[in-house]
């Protein structure tokens, strides 16, 4: 059997399609091809990239392992044989995979690419973000396509050969033109199928079917051949011997099959010979094994014995040794219905976690023999990742009972009774049951908002360096990250979060470590790495296949985008982020519902604000979730400023609860807005009961000073100091403020408007609506308060009570509104006060 990848005639009926396919790969930097079953894909790829190209088969049997397409790009695993996590292996592949390219080779050829796994696609987008790289991808017709891949380069589709082009590729193989005659009925029986066309010529050759006249055309002799490539392919394989088809199995079973175990199962001779015949491909070093076409593979494993198939499984699972071949090894053991060591099982659920393939996970995870924390530990967080919190509740219930004081277990369960079933109640409640060390106490007090008590917790230990935090247990390093942000200690929680963001953690307790380092870098002033991390965090969940990670990161963007006071960016990255969400923990999406209700209300979109608050609280009120809360009353005291209606009595409220428990951090910003909006002089008596806080808080207190003293010169100052912390929305709105407050005609007002006008328009800022340049037809701030609560739906005696005015003075403001907006009533005071603009 002849090589059919080096066939140049293979692609003589495909001259169009090869020029088309040339034309893209120029000018879009690549092709996708596209096709039934052996039309001739391969080849037509081959031809394109003249042999020069680093070629990735996928096939089913590497569907079954994490990026399994690349796995000879992974054979040094890092130090101490670990992987290097999910959020590397897309990393370490590209630099691999582009050192082998440079000055050697430009294009990267992906075969059967719909039989890639999940990682392995994803990776694929990162290679056709690659400017230097030609990509070609070669997939079949009818097939479902993971990633969408078939859309990242123009399309391709390969039909069936005509006649004539049938007669191309035959003539191509055996030398000399087909008689008419025998052409029309190779097209027959092939169908115009490549593949098919290709065996039934070597096989006719093979038999004297097919004979050369003495005129020197080729003609068929006999009709007794049917077309159809499965059948070609189990007449042809007919002819090899047992050795040689269990050789063939042996690869179907592990494709690419590691080159030494199979010589070891078998006769390394035998291998050999079979690859000089071309029933085996070889990779470039020859450790690696494929068959020439992927329907050889089905056709081989179709045709076995359930018998044959386990004792080739476990022959190749005992040849497959070391680390590298570990997820291999225990599948097919599984799949021999075999038992591997519990050991090897726990190993493998755990790398298949730090490739995020939850199920793999699971699956290895349930096949351990004996019970220990450790298999609890990987089950539950296979459960975690699959979102299957009731499930995941029942393993770690059993299991702190089992194995009490275990920290990877308290952790996991916290970690899933708050943010996947809601009942931080219950989380409480477990929590005062356990022994009372720092790593429970700091879970403890966090959950009852004892910012302080959780920080004195650790006081020997402010990094928590000391407990062994790799696994589910570092949910405890989150809460104690959120009780230094509360206290205002910036640096404290970013120097926690950093030391922990490191090689061996969970996916999912890094990705909970480098949500919360963009908070801490906004809170310290520092947008533009905040902004570089949630694109980081953009990044890894697209390679990797994890959609919670995107959202964060999309969500994430969103909040630096609004610090900067870009509200139309924020608010269409936010959108983008909930519409993402399903599968998002419901604590993160009452978040993301309150950040996106500001950023609509920013822009004047108060309806659409006030509908995703009402999100939000169904969010809440689905779970005990009392600690969201806060951020749902902050949102909402925002989006009633927006609409003209300051809510300075919850405001006022809420500082309360929060300097009560020693939520400084949310203390000042509450502050801030009830400066902004209503009673600066208020908001700074507020603030002389709280401690000084560092990063943007300090510019923050500086502004509420400057608003409540009226002094141009210190909101100058303000508007410098926030520039510098590049929040350039707070900035021009402070520049405002000096603006008006020194004489219209004065060179320092002139000075300050001008400092407005640049920041505005460096950063795309969005001028808020309770700015006076917002107020709709000159009303004053209680006409506005008045006409915004009549707006949302309250009646006249229900805006007195909240007002703490008579119903007489609400109406006498109501009509003053009305002769002021030109309407003659409430149903028209939305539109008036521009509340009624599209969502976008």
């Amino acid at each position: 059997m002849r090589d059919l990848s080096v066939i140049g005639p293979a692609v003589a009926g495909r001259g169009t399609e090869l020029v088309r396919a040339r034309a893209h790969l120029a000018q879009a930097g690549g092709v996708t091809l596209v096709g039934a079953a052996g039309v001739g894909k391969t080849h037509l790829a081959r031809a394109l990239v003249d042999g020069r190209a680093e070629w990735i088969v996928a096939t089913r049997a590497a569907a079954a392992i994490p990026f399994g397409a690349f796995a000879r790009y992974l054979d040094d695993p890092g130090p101490h044989g670990a992987w290097p996590g999910p959020h590397a292996l897309p990393a370490v592949i590209m630099r691999r995979l582009l050192g082998l390219l440079a000055g050697v080779a430009s294009a990267v050829v992906v075969d059967d690419a719909h039989l890639l796994d999940d990682g392995s696609a994803a990776l694929v987008h990162e290679l056709a973000r690659e400017p230097s790289l030609r990509l070609v991808l070669v997939l079949r017709a009818g097939e479902p396509v993971p990633g969408g891949l078939d859309r990242l380069r123009p399309v391709i589709h390969l039909d069936a050969l005509d006649p004539p082009g049938v007669g191309r590729l035959a003539a191509g193989i055996i030398g000399g033109p087909l008689d008419p005659a025998a052409t029309a009925a190779l097209h027959r029986l092939s169908g115009g199928n490549a593949l098919a066309c290709a065996e039934l010529v070597r096989s006719a050759l093979a038999d004297a079917t097919l004979r050369r006249d003495p005129d020197g055309r080729w003609r068929w002799a006999e009709g007794q051949r049917r077309g159809g490539v499965t059948r070609v392919l189990i007449e042809r394989l007919a002819g090899a011997t047992r050795a040689e088809r269990e050789v063939l199995q042996l690869v179907a079973l592990a494709e690419p099959a590691d080159a030494d175990a199979v010589a070891a199962v078998t006769d390394p001779a035998l291998v050999e010979s079979m690859c000089e015949r071309g029933w085996l491909h070889a990779s470039h070093a020859g450790d690696q094994l494929t068959l020439p076409h992927p329907l050889y593979g089905e056709v081989l494993l179709d045709g076995a014995t359930p018998v044959t198939l386990r004792r080739l499984r476990r022959s190749l699972a005992d040849r497959l040794t070391g680390p590298g071949h570990l997820l291999r090894r225990v599948i097919l053991r599984l799949d021999a219905a075999d038992t591997a060591p519990d050991e090897e099982l726990l190993a493998g659920a755990d790398e298949a976690l730090s490739r995020l393939d939850g199920p793999l996970a699971e699956r290895l995870a349930r096949a351990v023999t004996a019970d220990s924390p450790r298999r609890a530990e990987l089950l539950a967080r296979a459960l975690l990742l699959r979102q299957r919190w009731d499930e995941a509740e029942q393993v770690l219930a059993a299991a702190v009972m089992a194995y009490p004081g275990r920290p990877e277990l308290i952790g996991a369960r916290v970690s899933n009774l708050v943010r996947g079933l809601r009942r931080d109640d219950l989380a409480i409640a477990f929590l005062e049951r356990e022994r009372p060390d720092p790593f429970v106490a700091v879970q403890l007090a966090v959950l009852r908002r004892q910012y302080a008590a959780a920080v004195d917790a650790c006081a020997a230990d402010p990094l928590l360096a000391d407990l062994d935090l790799a696994g589910p247990a570092g949910y405890a390093i989150h809460q104690l990250a959120g009780a230094y942000y509360q206290l205002g200690m910036v640096a404290e929680g970013l120097a926690l979060l950093r030391h922990h963001d490191r090689a061996g953690m969970p996916a999912e307790v890094l990705l909970s470590l480098r949500f919360g380092m963009i908070g801490s870098l906004l809170a310290a002033g520092r947008p533009d790495e905040a902004a570089a991390l949630a694109d980081a965090l953009i990044g890894w969940g697209e390679s990797a296949r994890w959609p919670v990670a995107s959202c964060l990161g999309t969500a994430a963007a969103g909040a630096v985008r609004a610090y900067r006071g870009d509200y139309p960016g924020a608010a269409r990255l936010l959108r983008s982020a909930r519409d993402a969400a399903p599968g998002v923990p419901p604590g993160v999406r009452h978040w993301l519902a309150c950040q996106l209700a500001m950023a609509e209300a920013a822009l004047g979109r108060i309806d659409a604000a006030f509908s995703v608050l009402r999100a939000a609280t169904d969010i809440r009120e689905s779970g005990s979730m009392p600690y969201v809360a806060v951020d749902e009353r902050r949102a909402g005291a925002f989006v009633h400023a927006c609409a003209g209606a300051p809510a300075s009595a919850d405001l006022l409220d809420l500082f309360e609860d929060q300097a009560g428990c020693a939520a400084y951090a949310v203390a000042v910003e509450i502050a801030l807005l009830l400066a902004r909006t209503d009673d600066p002089g208020r908001a700074a008596a507020l603030l002389d009961r709280l401690p000084a806080l560092a990063g943007v808080y300090a510019a923050h207190a500086a502004f509420v000073r400057a608003l409540a003293a009226g002094s141009a010169a210190e909101l100058v100052a303000v508007s410098d100091s926030y520039a510098e912390v590049g929040a350039l929305g707070l900035a021009a709105e402070a520049a405002d403020h000096a603006a008006r407050g020194h004489d219209p005609a004065s060179r320092k007002s002139t000075a300050a408007a001008a400092r407005r006008r640049d920041r505005l328009l460096a950063g795309g800022v969005t001028a808020l609506p309770w700015g006076p340049q917002s107020a709709p037809s000159g009303l004053s701030p209680r006409e506005r308060e008045v006409a915004a609560l009549a707006a949302e739906g309250l009646s006249n005696p229900e805006i007195a009570t909240r007002l703490v005015l008579s119903v007489r003075t609400v109406e006498n403001h109501l009509h003053s509104s009305y002769a002021k907006l030109g309407v003659t009533g409430r149903a028209q005071l939305r539109a008036a006060l521009g509340w009624g603009r599209s969502g976008g």
